[in-house]
């Protein structure tokens, strides 16, 4: 079996990364958020990360950081607090509706790949999750 050309890998990157983005902004949507804040509430999920690690993360500015920032906290779905080794730094928490509203997001995505892939045999998934976990690593910086 021959070797993707360059092109085809990029073309088919191109359009997993549409199609996972779509789904993820339809599921984000739906539950009043934009995509960049569902990602944010993903982020604070598992850590409680600065201004400048979510800028790194979100691939953004931090001056956007600060207006995302603004309109979750007026929702009641973050805090902002300081760093307790490092007081100019400020963290983003979920507040309980934030993880809430978090949850529901992510069983939202669960749901929706998991049915999409669920004809696939196992070692066909299998095979996936091995292949994205290596594209994954490849693509960091």
């Amino acid at each position: 079996m021959a070797a993707a050309s360059d092109d085809a890998l990029v073309e088919t990157l191109i359009g997993v990364f549409m199609e996972i983005d779509g789904l993820f902004s339809t599921a984000s949507r739906q539950l009043g958020l934009t995509p960049q804040q569902a990602q944010l509430l993903c982020f604070a999920q598992h850590s409680q990360p600065s201004f400048g690690e979510l800028a790194t993360l979100l691939h953004c500015d931090k001056t956007n950081i600060t207006g995302l920032v603004d309109r979750l906290q007026r929702r009641d779905l973050i805090t902002r607090q300081p760093d307790p080794h490092d007081r100019r730094i400020t963290r983003v928490h979920l507040t309980p509706q934030g993880e809430a509203l978090t949850g529901q997001f992510q069983q939202a995505i669960n749901t929706t790949l998991t049915t999409r892939f669920s004809s696939w045999p196992p070692t066909q998934r299998d095979s996936l999750v091995h292949l994205l976990r290596s594209a994954t690593t490849a693509l960091r910086p």
